[in-house]
């Protein structure tokens, strides 16, 4: 027999049964959020907002369907999560519709008869405890009454036909470059600053630095539980304690709080599948965002089985997802990967996840070798600068561990990657570590030998891009200790090269002209046509050294049509620039200008091939008498090459700014723009550069160097000018480009040399000698 229907309870704001609950803190943020999810309550009918806990899937579902009664929508709130103890889901439901039990009808059919009526939005929170109950009633709901809703927030997919899995994302928070008016508005920093101001009375955003702000929420990943929990720090912590003790913070369990984050994340983690877990526990390894193919790795999964525990864990919003054209990323929120760690340490996974974590960025690492001087380099830069936090802990690894072969192979495979990024001293310093430890041990194969004389040949190779010549012909006739023993090949090839640049840095050109022979007579009878390019570009350059345009120009035609033939885009630059020099030494400026178009297209990305391109660029315009384009790209050219810690090019760009200021008319900003690249070529000892500095010097007219009182330098003189000028030590080491340490360091050595005892005395003295500007 048909039941009537069911008499319903009362319909007021307040009293009606199943009303959304009354926020006990203000709602903050998330309009893009609420913009999504009203347009999709718009046209699907079962939407599951998942996340693990604390990602604040409850709140921000209240919010949206709050926003949707609004607009005359009906809606049943359902809270699942707090049911003590368990009851059946459909009395759950029918309790909170205000329906009345009935001798002649079920819940269900109650509860169907009444939503037949009057259709609407019903929302399930924390339907994770009851999901099959959920799912059950939601597909039959679904299918009886064709204008209702279901919306669901759940730790775990429900995997139902036509369910909407919508991961709910972090807070936005702001980007480590962000002012102050782009922190404050972060929804992350906002939460932060509202429950801070709840906690606080009287607080607010004035009372935090804002980068200090923004840097915790970022540690803490825009997780809206972390950070509502840390905010309960304030007044007890200052902001810096808080960042700094942030992860033990978190661990605090206050009386009447919601509880520890990592009680609540147990709950959402003990949900997950046992090989969910796993995968969990291992990608916490991973300190920048990871590939589907590192987490095959890392993670002995087959391709497809990745695939499938990736999906579990995005979908519940344990990984956040970085979307691009070819592959997509993954990461995890600080505090998730705290708490994954901890569960990897339980589980006894922690040693054997790191080793293969190593194994695998080591392969990486090495791979990257040959691709890095190829067609695919920006790929696999991009790749590189992508893990570069995951590189470091690979070499830590090997370092701790004891494998210093394989530090020492990963670190000559690198050393082109750490070159072109300009992490010059990074790649020296870890090289020299494993060097180090190499030399502690006996050599025993000629395996380790040849090893040992590879890593060498990259420091030197470092070390001379880092302007330290002398270092690096240490380190490649080390090297050459090694290989000349051996039966000609690449090694001895590549010692040779390093030591002759080294060697034509210091103005060694006979002795570089015989270390290039050497490597192009080996390369010559190998046969390798990459390594004979770059042999006969290095000849190139002896010969450009020496004014021989007609033989340079000969060489470096020749090395380039190896080099296109090849198709690697970074040589055909480096060849292409060294070709528009000597074809600008020679006059044939439409020809340079094409050859440096087609270097700078090559150039994107990369910063040192771009400051060798402005430079260039500034060269052809200065020979053009073209003197303010050539100021503008030669002070661009040494903005580039500081960046990217290309000194010896910086330095031949500050001459060109120098001589061309000088044409300009502008002979002070030119004798101080010698001047520095005078003391800069002196620093990193280019005997070619001193020499260049002083004929731009003596074209100048510059007559105080060699001829100032006190056997001052250039240099200590320069400081000295600035500080009778009135500049203070900050003042004069902006206008030098040098770090305050030094310009203190020259005028304790001024006060020494002349007998000064300070800065009265000082000015006194460049007065009298007629070393000031005024």
């Amino acid at each position: 027999m048909r039941s009537r229907e069911p008499e319903q309870g009362p319909e007021s704001a307040e009293d009606r049964p199943g009303r959304l609950p009354t926020a006990q803190s203000s709602f903050v943020g998330r309009e893009r959020e609420l913009a999504e999810l009203s347009g999709l309550f718009a046209r699907a009918r079962l939407i599951n907002l998942t996340g693990p806990g604390g990602a604040g899937k409850t709140r921000l579902a209240i919010e949206a369907a709050r926003r949707w009664e609004t607009t005359g929508g009906h809606v049943i709130f359902v809270p699942l999560e707090v049911i003590q103890p368990r009851r059946p889901v459909i009395s759950v439901l029918a309790s909170r519709m205000g329906l009345r039990e009935r001798p002649d009808a079920s819940w269900r059919e109650s509860a169907l008869a009444a939503l037949r009526a009057r259709p609407g939005l019903l929302l399930f929170d924390g339907a994770e405890h009851c999901r099959e109950e959920v799912a059950e009633l939601a597909s039959e709901f679904l299918a009886s009454v064709p204008d209702l809703r279901i919306v669901l927030t759940s730790r775990v997919v429900l995997a139902m036909p036509g369910e909407v899995c919508w991961a709910v994302p972090p807070l936005g928070c702001p980007s480590v470059a962000a002012g102050a008016p782009e922190i404050a508005a972060s929804d992350a920093v906002r939460l932060f600053i509202a429950r801070a101001s709840e906690r606080l009375p009287g607080f607010s955003a004035a009372d935090v630095p804002p980068h200090a702000a923004g840097e915790l929420c970022r540690r803490l990943g825009g997780l809206p539980l972390a950070i509502e929990l840390i905010a309960g720090w304030v007044g007890t912590l200052s902001l810096r304690e808080i960042l700094q003790q942030r992860v033990a913070l978190l661990d605090y369990d206050p009386p009447g709080a919601q509880g520890k984050l990592a009680d609540v994340l147990q709950a959402s983690y003990d949900l997950l599948e046992p090989g969910q877990q796993r995968t969990l526990r291992l990608l916490s390894v991973f300190t920048t965002p990871f590939s589907l193919a590192d987490i095959q790795a890392v993670a002995a999964l087959s391709e497809q089985e990745s695939a499938g525990a990736v999906r579990g864990l995005v979908d519940a919003s344990w990984l956040v997802v970085t979307r691009g054209l070819e592959q997509n990323r993954f990461s995890m929120v600080e505090a998730i990967r705290e708490f994954a760690t901890a569960q990897l340490q339980k589980a006894g996974e922690a040693p054997e996840a790191r080793r293969r974590h190593a194994m695998h960025f080591a392969d990486v690492a090495i791979q990257s070798l040959g691709s890095l001087d190829g067609p695919d380099a920006r790929r696999w830069a991009a790749r590189l600068a992508a893990a570069v936090e995951d590189l470091r802990a690979m070499l830590q690894w090997t370092l701790e561990n004891g494998e210093i072969d394989l530090g020492l192979e990963v670190g000559a495979a690198l050393w082109r990657w750490w070159l072109t990024s300009g992490r010059l001293s990074a790649g020296r310093g870890w090289l020299n570590k494993f060097l180090t430890a190499a030399a502690e041990r006996p050599v025993r194969t000629v395996e380790e030998s040849q090893r040992i004389g590879q890593a060498l040949c990259a420091a030197a190779v470092l070390a001379v891009e880092n302007d330290d010549y002398a270092e690096a012909v240490r380190l490649a006739r080390r090297a050459l200790g090694i290989f000349e023993p051996l039966e000609p090949g690449e090694g001895l090839a590549v010692a040779a090269t390093v030591l002759g640049s080294a060697q034509r840095y210091l103005g060694e050109r006979a002795a570089a002209r015989r270390s290039f022979q050497t490597a192009l007579d080996v390369r010559a009878a190998a046969g390798n046509r990459a390594s004979l390019a770059k042999a006969i570009n290095n000849m190139a350059l002896v010969e450009l050294d020496d004014g021989n345009l007609d033989r340079a120009r000969e060489l470096l035609e020749q090395n380039l049509v190896i080099k296109r033939q090849l198709g690697e885009p970074h040589s055909i630059a480096i060849g292409l620039i060294n070709l528009a020099e000597v074809l600008t030494r020679d006059g044939r400026w439409q020809a340079a200008q094409l050859s440096i178009a087609e270097a700078a297209g090559l150039a994107v990305g990369q910063p040192q091939l771009t400051g060798l391109v402005l430079c260039s660029q500034g060269h052809l315009a200065a020979r053009q008498r073209n003197w303010k384009q050539a100021a503008g790209l030669y002070q661009a050219a040494r903005a580039a090459c500081q960046e990217s810690g290309n000194t010896h090019v910086a330095v031949e760009a500050m001459i060109g700014l120098g001589r061309v200021r000088y044409q300009l008319g502008q002979v002070e900003e030119a004798a101080q723009q010698l001047r520095a690249a005078e003391a800069l070529a002196h620093q990193i000892a280019n005997r070619q550069l001193m020499a260049e500095v002083a004929a731009a010097l003596a074209e100048t007219g510059d007559r105080q160097a060699g001829l100032l009182p006190g056997n001052l330098t250039s240099r200590q003189a320069e400081v000295l000018r600035l500080l009778a000028d009135g500049l203070s030590n900050k003042e004069i080491a902006e206008r030098l480009y040098l770090s305050r340490g030094t310009v203190e360091r020259h005028l304790a050595t001024i006060y020494h040399k002349l007998g000064l005892g300070g800065r009265v005395d000082a000015t006194r003295y460049a007065v009298e000698n007629e070393l000031t500007t005024r």
